[in-house]
């Protein structure tokens, strides 16, 4: 995006300041960066800023950061990254000279430029690239990563990402943003995963990594170069390797969430260890909030139309790390039980829209299954205890076929048996009992029977029945399931759902 120079450096936008001879140079701006396209090469030079993740606030330090980032990406773009070039007065404007010139004013990275249609961003938008580009990448990082050093005293990463986070929170709540909830649940993942978390780095697992692994980074113009690693902070590369790959997952999640689990599949049959799913979605969900950080910063430099798209990008970021911390809460399978009019169905469609999860009712698929279309009320046949059966196996079957397509999924049915319960199958999740007064559920089931859109056959007299005749959830180990009372207003079970769920993130 093009931009404007201080006036010392504006002789850069000369043509004749560069001795190959660009017929023109186009400038684009970064929050922390001018840019110089310059015919087959690129200048970039740090602007003088101090902020909260970084100080180049001194021609010292914006030298040394610009000797920095050449070496880092070195790394994985040897023949994008050309060298330090001093940035000297000459007869009124600037020439580039050679790094060491007396009287430089400034510096810059001299990059051999690439074409920005073969970028992964691009080429994926352009439908030019897929499935095999995505593996290869995640294998190249694989490699990378196994190749990449171990920083010393790898045991701080822990308080190091604490630290990021807090940043990175506090910054975010600086530009208005409410990040109650990324808080709440990062914290209890950080809680319930910490050893996790120190045993990954006493075993190698930190790496100095690239630290902004998107895919407008990832070049595929002359094989796979990966382009603009973090060189202004070692704490943000020096991380682990989950969280490295964890911003191009996310990244490809924002487009196609099956591209992100092919580019982790493919990082893992490499050698790669990323840590599980759910560690790469909170990772993910980090990076997620850092980008929406950038974005609102970057808004805040430029006007009309750009800033007004770097604000809609911010709040689609939001929007995505929002939905990865309640998966990460609920997991592949969230399985949300009661007695009929308890509110499980209120609860189960507002946890499935936070989340993105799939809905997955027994109503529909008993009626289904049957032959019946969802509004009609059943038979009494329909509900026999060989019809429940069959009910519950095509459940916990649709609910295994989506998770094992990395698809999360919301289950709403009563389970009050237990033979009901073994006919699903317990796949892997959570399960939410919710919980309600008789009362309570003979008020809600009279008055939803005058509607005629409702799906469930449960009147007063049968969700009062299905209360007594409820089994607990003994089976079902007690850190797999939460009980939330229901007897309240919707957005209120929400908020005790979540504080539960919590909880158990935490204990985990």
């Amino acid at each position: 995006m093009s931009g404007s120079l201080p006036p010392e450096l504006a002789g850069l936008l000369d043509p004749a300041t560069y001795a190959h001879g660009p017929a023109a140079v186009e400038l684009r701006e970064t929050h922390i960066s001018w840019v110089l396209l310059a015919g087959e090469l690129a200048f970039k030079v740090k602007k003088p800023l101090r902020l909260p993740f970084l100080d180049y606030g001194s021609l010292e330090r914006r030298h040394a950061f610009c000797r920095e980032e050449v070496r880092l990406n070195s790394r994985l773009a040897p023949a994008v990254y050309r060298g330090v070039r001093a940035i000297v007065p000459s007869r009124g404007g600037v020439r580039i000279a050679e790094e060491g010139t007396p009287g430089a004013i400034e510096h810059a990275v001299e990059m051999r430029r690439y074409d920005e249609e073969s970028t992964l961003d691009r080429r994926l938008a352009a439908g030019a690239a897929g499935e095999e580009e995505v593996r290869a990448v995640g294998r190249r990082l694989a490699r990378f990563h196994a190749e990449a050093e171990v920083p010393e005293a790898p045991e701080r990463s822990v308080g190091a990402l604490e630290a990021m986070l807090d940043e990175n929170f506090a910054t975010l709540a600086g530009l208005g943003v409410d990040v109650d909830d990324a808080k709440r649940v990062a914290g209890a993942v950080l809680a319930g995963r910490r050893a996790e978390l120190e045993r990954r780095a006493r075993g190698g697992l930190v790496r100095d990594g690239h630290g902004d692994l998107r895919a407008e980074h990832v070049v595929l113009e002359r094989g796979i170069e990966i382009v603009d690693c973090v060189e202004f902070d070692p704490a943000l590369r020096h991380i682990d390797t989950g969280l490295d790959l964890a911003f191009l997952a996310m990244d490809l999640r924002r487009r196609d969430a099956r591209l992100a689990r092919l580019l982790v599949a493919a990082y893992r049959d490499a050698g790669g260890d990323p840590g599980d799913d759910a560690l790469v979605t909170f990772f993910a969900a980090q990076r997620a909030l850092i980008r929406a950080k950038v974005a609102l910063m970057r808004a805040a430099q430029v006007t009309g139309a750009d800033a007004d798209r770097r604000r809609t990008a911010a709040d689609d970021l939001l929007g995505l790390a929002g939905r990865l911390g309640w998966e990460l809460r609920l997991g592949p399978v969230a399985i949300v039980c009661g007695a009929a009019a308890s509110g499980k169905s209120t609860l189960a469609a507002a946890l499935a829209a936070r989340s993105g999860a799939t809905v997955l009712s027994s109503d529909p698929v008993r009626k289904d299954l049957l032959g019946i279309a969802p509004t009609e009320r059943a038979p009494a046949a329909a509900y026999t205890p060989a019809v429940n059966q069959r009910t519950y196996r095509e459940l916990g079957r649709r609910a295994a076929e989506l998770a094992a397509a990395g698809e999360p999924v919301v289950v709403d049915a009563t389970f009050r048996y237990a033979a009901d319960r073994e006919a699903f199958g317990h796949p892997a999740g959570v399960w939410i009992e919710c919980r309600a007064p008789a009362a309570v559920l003979a008020r809600r089931a009279a008055a939803r029977s005058h509607d005629p859109e409702r799906v469930s056959d449960a009147d007063a007299v049968i969700a009062t029945r299905q209360l007594g005749e409820w089994e607990p959830l003994t089976e079902v180990a007690t850190g797999d399931r939460v009980t939330v009372p229901t007897d309240r207003a919707p957005e209120a079970v929400v908020a005790v759902a979540r504080d539960a769920l919590d909880e158990r993130l935490a204990a985990t």
